[in-house]
C-alpha cells in the first residue's frame, strides 16, 4: 500500500514539475509581453477636436497608431502621451481636450502590441524610446520652433525616463505610478497574480525566456539607473496605497533624478489606477499645474 501511494506521489510530483517548465517557459513569458489588446472606439473628433489619425513608422513593418491633436489657438509647446500596460491611447483623450486649450500640440498612440498598433511583442522601453525619438522627429519636422515634454504613466512611466535619458530633445517630463526596473516589478506582479511569495529565480526565469522571445535584455530596463541621467524638469506622481507598484518605487526614482528642477506628489490612498478621483482637486492641480509652467 505505502508503495502505492509512494508511486503515486512520485507520478504527481513528475506531472507537477513538467507542468510548472512548460507553464514558466511558453505560457508566462507571453503575459509578460503580450498584455492584451484594449482598444477604443473614439477620436479626438468626440471632444470638437481637429486631429491627424496617421501612423507612425519605426524601423521594420512595425506601424504605430496616432493622434495628433494640435493646440488651440496658438501652441506654444508638444506633449507627448504614453499609456500603460495593457491600455491604449483613447484614455487620455479627455485630458486631451483640456490640455490642447492650454496651448499644447499633443501626439500619443498605442504602443508596440497594444490598441491598434502592429508588433508581437512590448519590451518595456527597451523598443520604445526608440519611438519616442521617431515622434519627436516627426513633431519637429512640424513644429520646429517648439520644444517637446513627455507623459508616461505606469509601463509608460517607465519607457518616459528612459526617453528623458536616452534623447535629450524632451524638455520635462511628467511621470505617473511607474517603477524602478522590470525584475523587480516582474516579480511583484507574479506575486500578486499568485498569491504566495514568488522566489527571484524562478521570475528571472520567465523574464529571461520573455527576453529571448522578444529579442531584447529585461535585465537592462532599469529606469532607476537612467535616471541619473534626466536633467530635465521632472513632476513624479505616486498613489501611496498602489497594490501593483509598492510607493517605494516613485521614492527611490525621485532620489535618483539628477534634475535640480523636481517634485514628488504622493496621493493620499491612492491606488495605481484611480489617482484622478483619490487625489481630488490637490492631484489635478499638481498635474496640470506642471505642465502648466512647463509653457512658462
Amino acid at each position: 500500500m505505502l508503495k502505492a501511494i509512494l508511486i503515486i506521489a512520485g507520478i504527481l510530483f513528475v506531472f507537477l514539475l513538467i507542468s510548472g517548465y512548460l507553464l514558466a517557459t511558453h505560457v508566462l513569458p507571453y503575459a509578460i509581453l503580450q498584455p492584451g489588446h484594449k482598444t477604443g472606439d473614439q477620436t479626438p473628433g468626440n471632444y470638437g477636436l481637429p486631429y491627424e489619425h496617421f501612423k507612425l513608422q519605426p524601423a521594420g513593418s512595425i506601424q504605430l497608431d496616432a493622434f495628433y491633436v494640435p493646440a488651440v489657438g496658438k501652441a506654444r509647446a508638444n506633449l507627448i502621451m504614453l499609456h500603460g500596460v495593457g491600455s491604449c491611447k483613447e484614455v487620455y483623450l479627455n485630458s486631451v481636450a483640456e490640455l490642447v486649450k492650454t496651448g499644447y500640440n499633443v501626439l500619443l498612440w498605442d504602443q508596440r502590441a497594444h490598441g491598434k498598433s502592429g508588433g508581437k511583442y512590448l519590451t518595456y522601453g527597451a523598443a520604445e524610446k526608440y519611438d519616442v525619438s521617431l515622434a519627436i522627429d516627426w513633431l519637429e519636422a512640424k513644429s520646429p520652433d517648439l520644444s517637446t515634454g513627455i507623459y508616461g504613466n505606469s509601463m509608460g512611466g517607465a519607457v518616459a525616463i528612459q526617453s528623458l535619458a536616452h534623447d535629450n530633445r524632451l524638455k520635462f517630463g511628467l511621470i505617473e505610478s511607474t517603477f524602478i526596473d522590470l525584475r523587480t516589478v516582474a516579480n511583484a506582479y507574479g506575486q500578486r497574480m499568485g498569491g504566495v511569495p514568488l522566489p527571484f529565480w524562478l521570475s528571472d526565469y520567465v523574464l529571461t525566456r520573455a527576453g529571448q522571445i522578444a529579442d531584447f535584455d529585461p535585465f537592462s530596463v532599469r529606469p532607476v539607473d537612467v535616471a541619473s541621467k534626466v536633467t530635465q524638469p521632472i513632476m513624479h506622481i505616486h498613489g501611496d496605497a498602489d497594490a501593483n507598484i509598492n510607493v517605494s518605487h516613485a521614492h527611490a526614482l525621485f532620489d535618483a533624478y539628477a534634475s535640480k528642477d523636481k517634485q514628488l506628489y504622493i496621493v493620499n490612498n491612492g491606488d495605481h489606477a484611480d489617482l484622478w478621483e483619490k487625489g481630488g482637486e490637490g492631484y489635478r492641480e499638481a498635474w496640470f499645474g506642471f505642465l502648466r509652467r512647463m509653457l512658462e
